[in-house]
């Protein structure tokens, strides 16, 4: 036999045996590869799941408390589209009329923050609540009477703001009623600054009465348009100084304002909060 022969079939098994380590290779490879991938991608997923958890929380630009004033006068969809918000809302409740303590109670039950719209003395008429306003010629006992009856009137109520009243706040005996009547009633007081002349904080913190005050009303013009404007306006204030307080009343085009710009002022990172949160009972210096 050639001696050439046995080389040839020695090359021919090399050959041979090359070609199937290459063929496995080309088969197995791309599986390898895709294995690598996947593990890569769950790694990747990982990466952004854990992304998502510890992502900074939005930045909060303020509080912003909105009072709303005027409830017991009707009892329809815009006083229940008010309590269809999806907000902490203060809700302040004029004594003595058809749907106070019913509307008082339905608000309550739904969550929502009550308190006492209490009718004042101001440079005009005084319609509507005779048996509650509160005049400059009434003595602290009658004062503190009418107090008492518009919260049993309205038991869920936690604090008070001045339905008008620019007269009465800025008279300090008047206030100092005032103020003697909520110490009993252990409540707080909002000023809704209806005058320049308010001597309602002055007194509020000599008595150490929760209080606060009102920054914004948002509604004066019923525009919508203006109300838009006022509500930017309160929420420069809550960036600015951390809250504001905005005074809105009953009105459709308020609560027509609050349904389109609400959702937007959350995302912007703005909170709203109770009136009830931010009162404080710091003396006068």
């Amino acid at each position: 036999m050639d001696i050439r022969t046995p080389f040839i079939y020695f090359l021919l098994l090399i050959i041979v045996i090359l070609l199937v380590v290459i063929k496995r290779i080309s088969i197995e490879e791309p599986l390898v590869v895709e294995s690598r991938e996947e593990v890569e991608g769950e790694s990747n997923l990982g990466n952004q799941e854990k992304i998502y958890s510890n992502d900074q929380p939005k930045i909060k630009k303020g509080k912003i408390i909105l009072i709303i004033d005027d409830f017991g006068y009707r009892n329809d969809e815009i006083s229940d589209g008010f309590l269809n918000l999806n907000i902490k809302l203060t809700c302040a409740v004029i004594p003595g009329h058809a749907y106070s303590t019913t509307f008082s109670k339905k608000a309550s039950e739904k969550g929502f923050e009550i308190i006492v719209h209490m009718p004042m003395e101001n440079s005009g008429d005084n319609r509507g609540e005779e048996n509650f306003v509160l005049l400059r010629d009434l003595d602290s006992v009658l004062v503190r009477d009418r107090i008492r009856t518009a919260f049993e009137q309205i038991p869920q109520a936690i604090g008070m703001n001045n339905h008008q009243g620019s007269v009465a706040t800025a008279d300090l005996k008047i206030m100092n009623y005032v103020a003697e009547a909520l110490k009993e009633e252990n409540k707080f007081f909002i000023d809704s600054r209806t005058t320049p002349e308010t001597v309602a904080e002055q007194v509020m913190r000599s008595w150490r009465i929760p209080f606060a005050k009102r920054n914004v009303f948002l509604d004066n013009d019923p525009e919508e348009e203006k109300i838009i404007s006022q509500l930017l306006s309160l929420a420069e204030i809550a960036e600015r100084d951390g809250y504001a307080i905005g005074i809105g009343h009953v009105k459709k085009s308020t609560l027509d304002v609050l349904k389109i710009k609400i959702p937007e002022l959350i995302s912007q990172g703005f909170e709203f909060e109770n009136a009830s949160k931010i009162v404080s009972v710091d003396s006068v210096n």
